[in-house]
């Protein structure tokens, strides 16, 4: 009986050694972090960090973290974040963020107010810690400033890694409410709900040498995309990959119901000019009366050249992803 007391006692005291070393490790790995970030040029600061959660948990609590970049003028603060570890899964990460968050940019600052804000970062248990999984939610969201949105009443992003250095991305998002100025004339302020099934290939994978390989966008892939929004609904599939001088090149098939909302969306975006909305009306229409449906229109989304357009409409130049 002594001896299994003595057994017991002394794995307790090596689980509370791991513990303290596991706590100490974490700690420091987020002091280092900020001081990282000021050694960049990033202002990086915080009022108080903790690790509590003994004897299963590692859970970090930074109070009032504040980031700014002078260079770009972007900036986040909040009252505080938390991550939590279990201390036999070190490799599992989740965190939560309160409301109250504050992004700062040139123009304005936006504050974001939620209910369960949270994202779950899973890794590959390993010297490389190579990203396995990554999957963020909020519910009853409330976005105070100019773009745009005004709330979203559930959304769900995610990541998974494939094979090689593709990943598979997913978005979800239900009961979005855009500004009044945004919605414009078009299909109204209620996006009922959005869907995104893609896939993205890079340059090298996702892990602890990303410093080195600097990983880069090699190709996008929509398997399937669709948005409810009011009267129209879109569906979204195609293709985008660097063409021989490193510009985004290819096409996505887009399939939009309810189209006449279209044009005036658009302009209460800011893509086109108002004036041009009842030209474009007329050029949609006369496409869309080409097809099997009137009020079902199937226009492609390409890049090519270093150029993008929208059907007819021109959009400037494509986004340049390297070769």
């Amino acid at each position: 009986m002594r001896g299994l007391l003595g057994i017991t006692v002394l794995l307790a005291a090596l689980w509370a050694g791991w513990w303290a070393v596991g706590a100490r490790g974490a700690k420091g790995a987020a002091e280092a972090w900020f001081a990282a970030q000021d050694r960049r040029g990033i202002a990086a600061s915080y009022e108080d960090l903790t690790v509590l959660g003994f004897p299963n948990r590692f859970d970090l609590t930074v109070t009032a973290p504040s980031l700014a970049d002078p260079a770009t003028g972007l900036g986040w603060t909040a009252p505080f974040a938390q991550i939590f570890a279990m201390s036999w899964k070190p490799w599992h990460l989740i965190a939560a963020l309160p409301s109250g968050q504050v992004f700062s940019t040139p123009d304005q600052k936006v504050t974001l107010n939620g209910d369960r804000m949270m994202a779950s970062l899973l890794k590959v248990p390993g010297t490389d810690l190579a990203f396995s999984e990554l999957v963020v939610q909020g519910d009853n969201l409330h976005i105070l400033g100019d773009l745009g949105l005004r709330a979203v009443g559930h959304a769900v992003g995610s990541m998974r890694a494939e094979t090689g250095a593709e990943y598979r991305l997913g978005l979800s998002a239900k009961d979005v409410l855009v500004s009044a100025a945004f919605a414009g004339d078009g299909p109204g302020e209620r996006i009922s709900e959005g869907y995104l099934d893609a896939r993205i290939t890079l340059s090298a994978p996702l892990d602890r040498h990303m410093g080195q390989t600097r990983p880069r966008l090699t190709g996008v892939a929509i398997d399937a995309g669709s948005l409810v929004w009011g009267k129209m609904a879109l569906a979204a599939k195609g293709r985008l990959q660097p063409d021989d001088s490193g510009f985004a090149s290819g096409e996505v098939e887009i399939r939009v119901t309810g189209w006449q909302s279209l044009p005036p969306a658009l302009a209460a975006a800011g893509l086109i000019a108002p004036d041009f909305a009842p030209v474009l009306t007329r050029g949609l229409g006369v496409m869309a009366a080409q097809g099997a449906t009137a009020d079902v229109l199937v226009i492609a989304f390409t890049a090519r050249g270093g150029r993008m357009s929208l059907g007819p409409l021109p959009l400037g130049p494509a986004p340049w992803w390297g070769n």
